[in-house]
């Protein structure tokens, strides 16, 4: 029994803190849920609207009933060992009791916002083997006491490895060699990251959250606008143009602020390390996460750029573990931007053999996937603005520009999709503007699907898709005998390889 000042078999409480942090999260997700009916209950009350007034007691009393229950939740939590397991009992009018097995967990992480930090507490998130959402997670607990249950844990499941356990177990259990930091975000390195990001998403988010609001404070968004325009009116043309290109540099700055300074909140003090085990994360202004990767439950590997990114000499790394479920999957991605070249492979040599890296024989998709872009992302919308000639008259040649677009684009997505593939590992590449290298090893693939769409059935090609408990790798456009060759040899590969896929 391995040593700990602190006794675990009595079964605990979270600290009192707890409760305001369990209030809080109970708030978040009720404003983020009902925040349009909450707008909506206030904006009655002022025009003397009965239905809002009662939608908005409705509302206020559910949200009432359900922070009752909030802190009658905590009064009912409880965490012990016992019979090396970690005990979890919770639930005010059904209860419930979670058991983990020590040989079960894989990782054990910790994460803090600003009220865990104020208080020197930490969120405790416990994953198992398989398990489609971390199957324990304790709101609060002090840092002191979350390192030494982590300690203690991670000690008794490598004396039951060492007594029960395979060789391989054994041999990983072993491993006593430090961590080593292998990538740490400067605060330039922080600026580039935020310079390169995608900041059309970011207009687009901030465009959504205008218009919905502007939506939500009056009742028809067109007359709105409409009114805003005609204030423009009296203005001459060159003035016109000077309010739409400051419109525009307004807009391209704020996306950029909102970019820079999401990545500042997400990514601040980015530190990476690297051990035989595995990897840790630790990363974040406000809300500080540290996340253990563990090295077998790692199913993808990817690296991906853009033009902005690839000046830098910077990849976005994304590492993809295991999960049972889709919504779970992309919780389960984490993403390090910042990376080089030289840091990405040093991760890719400890998750995948290295004997069979920068072996993989290259293939490229059949060419019809550039004749299937023109047709319905130029041709197709071209005649059609070219039959609404009657509504929009001139305009409708400036629609013409979509069919050059879409010749280039063809030939960018044509250029740079390819998969590579050797007895071990798939690689799959694509990217129009950026590029995107998505890495897994095959007998970790656990399902394979070929599919055909009308037009693919004309040309004799089709897609195939093959599934991890991370997400999918997609392979588009190669000939439909390549893809059920294909389809045989992976799972010939996972039907004969006898090794754990996690």
């Amino acid at each position: 029994m391995v040593q700990n000042d602190h006794d675990f078999s009595i079964p605990t409480r979270q600290p009192s803190v707890a409760i305001g942090i369990i209030l809080i999260k109970f708030v978040r997700m009720t404003v983020r849920a009902i925040w349009p009916l909450l707008l909506s209950f206030f904006i009655g009350r002022r025009a003397g609207s009965t239905f809002e007034d009662v939608v908005g007691y409705l509302v206020l009393g559910f949200a009432a009933f359900n922070l009752i229950g909030s802190i009658l939740t905590y009064f009912r939590f409880y965490y012990y060992i016992k019979d090396n397991a970690i005990v979890l009992d919770k639930g005010v009018l059904k209860k419930t009791r979670t058991n983990i097995p020590f040989e079960r967990i894989q990782t054990i992480n910790f994460s803090q916002n600003l009220l865990h930090r104020l208080f020197n507490v930490v969120s405790v998130e416990i994953d198992s083997a398989g398990a489609n959402k971390s199957e324990i997670s304790i709101d609060a607990l002090s840092k002191e006491e979350a390192i030494a249950l982590r300690e203690y844990i991670m000690a008794e499941k490598e004396q039951i490895i060492n007594e029960i356990g395979t060789e391989e177990e054994k041999e990983i259990s072993a491993d006593k060699s430090p961590s080593e930091l292998l990538l740490h975000l400067t605060p330039f390195d922080l600026l580039k990251v935020g310079v390169s990001q995608n900041h059309l998403r970011s207009m687009g988010i901030i465009f959504a959250f205008v218009f919905t609001t502007i939506n939500e404070l009056t009742n028809d968004i067109g007359d709105f606008l409409s009114d805003q325009f005609t204030q423009f009116e009296s203005y001459a043309v060159h003035n016109t143009l000077f309010a739409f290109l400051f419109s525009a540099v307004l807009v391209i700055i704020i996306s950029f602020l909102f970019s820079l300074g999401n990545s500042v909140l997400k990514y601040y003090d980015l530190k990476l390390w690297m051990g035989k085990n595995g990897l840790k994360l630790v990363r974040g202004l406000l809300n500080r996460e540290e996340v253990t990767i563990n090295k077998n439950k790692v199913q993808m590997v990817s690296w991906s750029t853009n033009p902005i990114r690839k000046f830098f000499k910077m990849y976005t790394l994304q590492i993809a573990q295991a999960s049972s479920t889709e919504v779970n999957a992309q919780k389960s991605k984490i993403n390090v931007p910042g990376s080089y070249k030289k840091q990405i492979s040093r991760v890719i040599n400890m998750v995948f053999p290295s004997e069979y890296l920068g072996t993989e024989v290259k293939h490229s998709i059949s060419s019809a996937v550039k004749q299937r872009i023109v047709l319905f992302y130029g041709i197709l919308p071209s005649l059609v603005s070219l039959s609404l000639w009657f509504l929009i008259e001139e305009a409708a040649f400036y629609f013409l520009l979509i069919l050059p677009l879409s010749v280039f684009l063809g030939r960018a997505y044509y250029k740079k999709r390819s998969y590579e593939i050797n007895e071990e590992l798939i690689r799959s590449n694509s990217g129009i503007v950026g590029t995107e290298n998505v890495l897994t090893q095959i007998h970790k693939i656990q399902a394979v699907k070929v599919k055909q769409s009308w037009y693919q059935r004309r040309k004799q090609l089709a897609t195939i898709e093959l599934y991890t408990a991370a997400g999918e790798m997609s392979i588009p456009f190669i000939t439909l005998n390549e893809a059920l060759q294909l389809e045989n040899f992976i799972l010939y590969r996972i039907e004969t390889d006898k090794r754990e896929w996690m």
